[in-house]
């Protein structure tokens, strides 16, 4: 029996407790409840179906019952079409956006087709197959240009703003202007400006600035158009150029009457500077006059012969798998192009027992008469010889022109690199006694390397008495083992041997001969390039380079347009600047526009800048240039864009172009900024201007065509 049998009672029932389930918040995220469901402000236990506008009890049977009922399936039809407030303001700005980008995305466009050189035609195409590769693209539906949009986008949208910055740099900063003059497939005369800047962290750039359509090709006409163009961008180029350069012509660098001339009556103390790349070019090229004109013709002949005829071109390559020499193709001096010689020197060299093969067989077995004189060139031993002589004596030349063609400051090492190959010219022919200082001089010398460089420069080379022997005259070590072979076996004549040694003699005279006319080291110009090495890092690391500069006196007896008036503080801040502990590699020369980006980060207790006066004027003299090779760069990249299919671009058209590639990186990482889609309007649509530039260059063709 239980306990409670005694007291007659039954135990209490126990009683059955109601489980109410709470709202779960992963409902709000499933695929069947979304766009109705939320929590109830009921109770915890309670959901809202805003479809139906009722509260019901919690639960995923009662969930699921109440979506599959009518009344909530009738209330979310109804829902689905009603359209929210906010949802057409998002509209709106969705839309807006778009055709924003849509505007980005065709100045995109315009740059790739300027970046790459197509055909204005391309736009509408271009256009068409974005549409059809992103068919679900919002932007790409709004995207609407053709050749007359791309035109007006390239001309006055990206390259009227890029013009518009270069200007705005040159309005406020100093600057050297480099000049030249080509025809281009048109026959039309162009006029090109690059600028020459400097900015802030000491980087160089040389950037297109204009292209002017010319007829008179004097000097005062040059001069004319020149000043005003800087007349109607208000360029004030009397305070702010510094530097001029451009080639060695008449109208350029004559002594009475030039462009130079009429630009140093505005501006005294202008530093002008003939272009380094074609003066060693003309250096080459006397010299190289003074070798037989055999070798030349033969480089040339080989080409003309080979080359011209796709049949010759294939029995020449079964030569070349015969002797086992690479199937390179041969190649022609160029009259244009500053370093062909040295690469063709070296193609026929490497292509030589494939060429003596070859023609042997075009003239015993095919017999023909035009290979015959070729044969007799190329079996002839001095013209090997002349062609190893070449491959030595150009590079002092050639290497020289590569150096020179950076945009990298290179003016503060000019003046060594001159001597140097001047020098190196002369040890080749002239008795050493006539170079080197003897004991005595040594002794009483204060500096010895000033000693000895005023000895080179003063020396009378062209006097026979100091030559070195015909035999002894250095013309590179393969030449010296080839002379040796050639001797023993009986190939070489005593005669050809002395003609040889003459001719590379006479081949040095000249070298050394033009390098003193161009660069004369006495004259105060040159002596001013002396006096820029001190810009170099060197001169203030090394402690025995920098005792040659005590003073910065100097720049400012041969630049007074850049150096400041205080002097006084200027050469302070260089002593100063001299025993500076630096923390640079002591093994490494540091690059000179890290140097001094460096320098200018030094600061004082008070955080002031501690070598002012001394970084701006450093600038100023970074700007000068050395060579116009960036205009000659220029005039390439027009050629390639006016060809002989696109002979009608105007010159506004190519001056938009290159004004738009100076500011593209990328084509597909260019962004256009705010002021690109101010210009971005129906005002971009110049048909007068464009139709007058037009005109102008069917005439020119027209005229062509007739004559």
């Amino acid at each position: 029996m239980s306990s409670d049998s005694s007291t007659g009672k039954s135990p209490p029932k126990k009683k059955n407790v109601k489980y109410e389930q709470k709202f779960v918040n992963s409902w709000l995220k499933d695929d069947r409840f979304k766009g109705w469901l939320k929590k109830s402000i009921k109770g915890e236990t309670y959901f809202f179906c805003s479809a139906c506008n009722c509260d019901r009890k919690c639960g995923i049977h009662e969930l699921l019952r109440h979506k599959d009922s009518t009344k909530h399936a009738k209330n979310s039809l109804k829902l689905q079409k009603q359209q929210k407030l906010t949802s057409m303001f998002t509209s709106a700005s969705n839309s807006q956006d778009a055709k924003i980008a849509a505007k980005a995305g065709e100045v995109k466009m315009a740059c790739f087709i300027a970046e790459h050189n197509l055909s204005f035609n391309i736009a509408s195409h271009l256009n068409k197959l974005i549409c059809a590769v992103c068919p679900d693209s919002k932007i790409a539906e709004q995207l609407s240009i053709s050749r007359t949009k791309a035109r007006a986008i390239i001309v006055n949208v990206t390259g009227q703003t890029a013009e518009e910055n270069i200007i705005e740099m040159l309005q406020n900063n100093c600057f050297a202007l480099l000049v030249d003059e080509s025809t281009d497939k048109s026959t039309i005369k162009h006029l090109a400006l690059v600028a020459r800047i400097v900015k802030l962290d000491f980087s160089v750039e040389d950037r297109f600035l204009t292209l002017i359509p010319i007829v008179d090709g004097t000097a005062t006409a040059l001069y004319g158009k020149i000043v005003e163009y800087f007349v109607e961008k208000n360029i004030p180029y009397k305070s702010n150029m510094i530097g001029f350069a451009s080639d060695g012509a008449n109208v350029m660098f004559g002594d009475k009457h030039s462009l130079v001339t009429l630009f140093k009556n505005d501006i005294p103390h202008l530093f002008t500077m003939k272009c380094i790349c074609h003066s060693f070019n003309l250096c080459a090229s006397y010299a190289c006059e003074k070798l037989p004109r055999g070798v030349e013709d033969f480089c040339r002949d080989v080409y003309n012969h080979v080359q011209n005829s796709p049949k010759r071109i294939g029995d020449f390559k079964t030569f070349q798998a015969f002797t086992n020499i690479k199937p390179h193709k041969l190649l022609h001096p160029s009259q244009t192009r500053w370093l062909s010689l040295i690469e063709v020197v070296n193609r026929l060299l490497e292509q030589l027992p494939a060429i003596k093969l070859y023609f042997q067989a075009a003239v015993h077995v095919d017999r023909l008469l035009s290979a015959q004189s070729i044969l007799s060139k190329a079996l002839e031993p001095t013209t090997e010889l002349y062609l190893e002589f070449l491959k030595f004596a150009l590079p002092i030349f050639t290497d020289l022109n590569k150096e020179m063609q950076s945009e990298t400051p290179k003016l503060y090492l000019l003046y060594d690199k001159i001597l140097t190959a001047y020098t190196t010219i002369l040890e080749c022919f002239v008795q050493a006694e006539y170079l080197n200082l003897t004991e005595q001089e040594k002794n009483e010398a204060q500096n010895i390397l000033h000693a000895k460089e005023t000895k080179i420069l003063n020396l009378d080379f062209s006097s026979e008495q100091k030559h070195l022997p015909m035999q002894h005259i250095y013309v590179g070590g393969m030449v010296t083992n080839l002379i040796r072979r050639k001797t023993e076996i009986g190939e070489l004549e005593e005669e050809q041997l002395k003609n040889f040694y003459l001719k590379c003699k006479e081949f040095y005279i000249e070298a050394a001969k033009q390098i003193l006319k161009r660069f004369p080291f006495d004259d105060k110009d040159r002596q001013a390039l002396k006096c820029l090495k001190m810009l170099n890092p060197k001169a203030i690391l090394d402690s025995e380079i920098k005792k040659k500069f005590p003073s910065i006196a100097d720049l400012h007896y041969f630049f007074p347009k850049i150096c400041p008036n205080n002097i006084t503080e200027l050469d302070r801040e260089w002593r100063m600047l001299r025993n500076v502990d630096f923390s640079f590699d002591q093994n490494k020369t540091p690059d000179i526009i890290d140097f001094w980006k460096h320098v200018q980060e030094l600061r004082n207790g008070d955080e002031s800048q501690t070598f002012p006066t001394l970084c701006e004027l450093v600038k100023k003299l970074l700007c000068l240039p050395h060579s116009s090779a960036a205009v000659e760069r220029l005039f390439s990249a027009i050629n390639i864009m006016k060809t002989k299919l696109r002979n009608r671009i105007s010159t506004t058209t190519i001056k938009g172009v290159l004004h738009t590639k100076s500011e593209i990186t990328d084509c597909y990482s260019f962004e256009a900024t705010e002021k690109h889609m101010k210009k971005f309007n129906k005002n971009m649509y110049d048909f007068k201007n464009k139709n007058e530039c037009e005109n102008i260059e069917d005439e020119a063709i027209e005229n062509e065509t007739e004559k």
